[in-house]
């Protein structure tokens, strides 16, 4: 029996070739889509979660509520606090922490010479804590123990080495020259950090190094420490967090320091920590959960398509029904029968789904900028889900059309012609089909709000200009600050002397660009006001960075040449302005500040402008009028010239090596960082866009195959109004208006829910675009064409026939 069934479902498949193909393919391209947005949800959630001790691993945040300001949180804590707290509570086992070096590291090895990024400082007891990230030379005990010693990512030492396969004798112990002075022995190299880790060390330095000749283990005053803390097994981190009240506060920092503890778990960090000052880009949970969402649609719309083809065909199956029944099966039988078609339907198209999913997925990783490989294959747990979903999709898309089909009377099957089944008027296809429509209704919606947002980011006034603007990483290799501005002073000048460059600056911090390099700065107030104590965002720039990044001076004057030594005057922004209690911004100019007990001099007061990303409000911001610390040299190109820009640069880099020649010349464009702050959201937009494009295709897919299988079983009624007269436009009314309902229907339906989902994804922003009337028309519009182009072409193929054929087939 068994055996004839399966002869049965392979000579209906062949025999409808049409059918089985887009019953096939959309199943397959539904199972391949839901497995891939699966493998991407899996690899953001899999972040951190390779360490041994994961679960138990928890990140020390500071939360700061001061009075008349915003509460916010950041990522780093205080050196004493890891020690405070395994000292304090037993169910503390351990803790470690890093601090990022924020000035430049250019690392010089023989002859080559390379400035290195993401270089922090470590304890000593780093690689013991984090015990798997895999050590490949080296004692993870000690190489952080003892000052001048550094540890290299496998990428960063093959820079000086060469390839690591090629090596004839260990880098260890060698020396390494940093900043064109001082020495520090290579006492590590470490496998490159894993792209699923929430911070990427390049190079790691020792503490030890840091501290030389200072005593951090009772400042609690300087919070740039990342520090992580392992809880003995079984803790509830929310006891201990109880614990860290106002009261444990006060024990290390005072009465009224208005901080607190916060403790992150480490497999959250990602993506759900919004804390200032991360290590890396955070992820986005909420898009991840609407990827989520998406890849179901997909597998429903898919199951969708098969179960009303399979109802479709109930006429042509009704028959062959009717004649089982006659023979003597059950309905049992007949419904095994069905089921079975069903789970070889899904088999084949899941098979097709992994040569799909196994070409797609490189692609996708690289449209993403993630290392993203189709890993799930060797996850037992990803194998039971499959299987679970096979049996479930086979019987979900299986199970219906079986008990439909296994109904049907012999006598009324045998004796029928076309029936009801075959015109469509299933009321449970019906609800499919609007199903169907409102997906796709609602995914064009979504798209072209998320379309919106992004093209509203991408050309938003921003409050500074960063066309045409040319950022160079400042030298490291000169402490004296008499001279490096001395030199700095030459290089402008001669760099001023090109035409195409407008304006030169220095600062500690270009807008746009990583807002790590802001300084968070408290204990500032208007001078004799003992009440306020506020704390700003601030970085140093020189008199030229106003005229660089095109910033609004409201009031006030410009700065004066930059020196060396002099740090007395800043501009306020006006949120700034707003924040200490000045009624104008005129108001503020002239006023004395005291910052961190020394007197500054409000020079001026600058428009707000977005330093960060617009998911951001403004905040109050100072900047000081010295070139002290710089971290960029930014050149503001001339309007209009006619340089190319392989010369302005070829051109730039040689008064560069002239002045600096120990530094390698290291530059981007400014209008690349703005883009940078984007990249998730950017990488949301691609996939979102993507996949909604295949559900889509997929509904009509199955909506054509639904509208040709329906019209082919109903071409002797076309026949008969055709010979009564019927013109073809009455023939394409008759056939298209129910699905003129049911359009209207899921549009009513689909679109006020895309956008009430997709708002809870534009509140993450702090600006967002406006939604205008046509963005809820369009999907309307196409989704109309789109059925009137599955739904027209057969209809109008059908009228166009020749009735004597039509009537004689019958």
């Amino acid at each position: 029996m068994i055996r004839n069934y399966f002869k049965v479902i392979f000579r209906n498949m062949f025999r409808n070739k049409a059918y089985s193909i887009i019953n096939i393919l959309g199943l397959s391209a539904g199972v391949a889509m839901y497995i891939i947005i699966l493998q991407y949800v899996q690899y953001e959630e899999s972040y951190d979660r390779f360490h041994t001790h994961a679960p138990d691993v928890y990140r020390v945040a500071m939360h700061f509520a001061r009075p008349n300001q915003e509460e916010f949180t950041d990522a780093a804590t205080y050196v004493p606090a890891g020690a405070a707290l395994k000292n304090d509570f037993p169910e503390v086992e351990a803790y470690t922490f890093i601090t990022p070096e924020y000035g430049r590291i250019v690392f010089q090895f023989d002859e080559r010479i390379f400035e290195e990024e993401k270089v922090y400082y470590a304890d000593s007891t780093f690689f013991g804590f984090f015990s798997d990230f895999k050590v490949l030379a080296g004692d993870p005990a000690t190489m952080l123990k003892e000052p001048a010693s550094v540890v290299l990512s496998r990428r960063a030492a093959e820079k000086y080495f060469g390839p690591m396969d090629t090596w004839k004798e260990s880098p260890l112990n060698k020396t390494i020259r940093v900043n064109g002075k001082d020495a520090m022995r290579i006492t590590g190299i470490m496998e490159n950090m894993p792209g699923n880790s929430h911070f990427k060390p390049n190079v790691l330095i020792s503490y030890a190094e840091f501290t030389a000749g200072r005593d951090l283990t009772h400042n609690w005053g300087w919070n740039d420490f990342y520090t992580y803390i392992r809880l003995a097994t079984g803790t509830d981190y929310r006891t201990l967090q109880a614990k860290l009240d106002d009261a444990y506060v006060a024990k290390y920092m005072g009465k009224d320091s208005h901080k607190s503890f916060v403790l992150q778990p480490l497999m959250d960090i990602h993506l759900g920590s919004h804390v200032g000052f991360e290590l890396e880009p955070a992820g986005d949970a909420r898009a991840v959960q609407f990827l989520g969402i998406i890849s179901i649609m997909i597998l429903v719309i898919a199951w969708v398509n098969y179960i009303n083809l399979s109802t479709a065909r109930g006429e042509s199956r009704g028959k062959e029904v009717g004649v089982r029944k006659v023979n003597g099966a059950s309905r049992r039988e007949i419904i095994g029968q069905f089921l079975l078609e069903s789970f070889c339907m899904n088999l084949v198209a899941i098979m097709l789904a992994m040569v799909i999913v196994q070409a797609s997925v490189p692609l996708i990783g690289s449209m993403l900028e993630k290392d993203l490989h189709f890993t799930l294959l060797g996850d037992r747990g990803f194998l039971g889900s499959l299987l679970t979903l096979y049996v479930l999709g086979s019987l979900v898309a299986g199970i219906y059309p079986a008990f439909a089909l296994s109904s049907f009377q012999p006598l009324r099957v045998l004796k029928a012609s076309a029936t009801s089944v075959a015109r469509g008027k299933s009321r449970l296809r019906q609800a499919l089909v609007v199903f169907q429509f409102v997906m796709s209704a609602g995914l064009i919606t979504g798209t072209i709000i998320v379309v919106n947002q992004l093209e509203f980011m991408r050309t938003a006034e921003l409050g500074f200009s960063f066309n045409n603007t040319l950022i160079i990483n400042s030298p490291s290799t000169i402490d004296n600050d008499s001279i490096f501005f001395s030199r700095y002073q030459s290089f402008k000048q001669q760099v001023l002397k090109y035409p195409a460059v407008q304006h030169v600056t220095l600062s500690s911090a270009v807008p746009g660009k990583s807002y790590n390099d802001l300084d968070n700065m408290a204990s500032i107030r208007i001078l004799g006001r003992s009440d306020q104590n506020l704390a700003l965002l601030t970085y140093r720039v020189d008199e030229d960075f106003t005229d660089v990044f095109g910033m609004k001076l409201l009031t006030g004057r410009k700065f004066p040449p930059a020196e060396p030594g002099r740090d007395s005057l800043v501009y306020l922004n006006e949120k700034a302005v707003a924040l200490f209690g000045f009624a104008s911004p005129e108001a503020a100019v002239g006023r004395k500040i005291d910052f961190q007990g020394r007197t500054v001099e409000v020079l001026g007061v600058i428009e707000n402008y977005h330093h960060k990303s617009l998911r951001n409000d403004f905040e109050p911001m100072m900047i000081r009028n010295t070139p002290a610390y710089p971290l960029y040299i930014s050149l503001r190109l001339a309007p209009g010239t006619t340089a190319s820009m392989q010369d302005i640069i070829a051109h730039v880099r040689q008064q560069w090596q002239q002045t600096y020649a120990d530094n390698p010349f290291n530059y981007s464009f400014l209008d690349t960082h703005v883009a940078d702050q984007y990249k998730e959201d950017l990488r949301f937009g691609r996939v979102f866009t993507t996949f909604a494009f295949f559900s889509i295709a997929i509904s009509c897919l199955g909506l054509l195959g639904l509208v040709s299988y329906t019209v082919t079983v109903r071409m002797k009624e076309v026949g008969v109004r055709k010979v009564l007269g019927a013109t073809v436009s009455s023939i394409f009314l008759l056939f298209s208006r129910d699905y003129a309902r049911l359009l209207v229907a899921a549009n009513v339906i689909g679109i006020p829910l895309a956008y009430y989902v997709l708002t809870l994804w534009l509140e993450d922003f702090a600006y967002r675009a406006t939604l205008v009337w046509w963005m809820f028309l369009v999907p309307v519009v196409v989704v109309g064409l789109l059925a009137l182009a599955a739904v027209g072409s057969q209809i109008l193929k059908a009228a166009h026939m020749n009735p004597v054929h039509t009537l004689r087939q019958e």
